[in-house]
């Protein structure tokens, strides 16, 4: 239970993927260089045990991302609406109670 005063927040898991992974490049000397590039990862979104959507996602909050798409949406009226959101890369699903 939340303390007095003390916002309302959903079980969120943290899965954070790093933003970028390294490549290797040849730059325009010839030289082979390592050079980090952007990669989105999809990841489904599940609400109640049904499929909504897939969203494509640099993984830094993937947790906050599906909140903010339900609000946007409104698919949901409040955060206090969510019980919990579960983020599994391993399936690339994200599950909203």
């Amino acid at each position: 239970m939340n303390a007095p005063n003390t916002p309302y927040r959903p079980l969120l898991t943290n899965a954070a993927r790093p933003s970028t992974f390294t490549v290797r490049a040849t730059d325009e000397t010839g030289a082979a260089r390592d050079t980090p590039i952007a990669g989105e990862h999809p990841l489904t979104l599940f609400v109640d045990k049904r499929e909504l959507v897939t969203l494509m996602t640099l993984g830094a909050v993937p947790e906050l991302l599906a909140l903010g798409y339900l609000r946007n949406q409104r698919l949901v009226d409040s955060v206090e609406a969510v019980e919990s959101v579960t983020v599994d890369w391993d399936v690339g699903a994200a599950a909203v109670k």
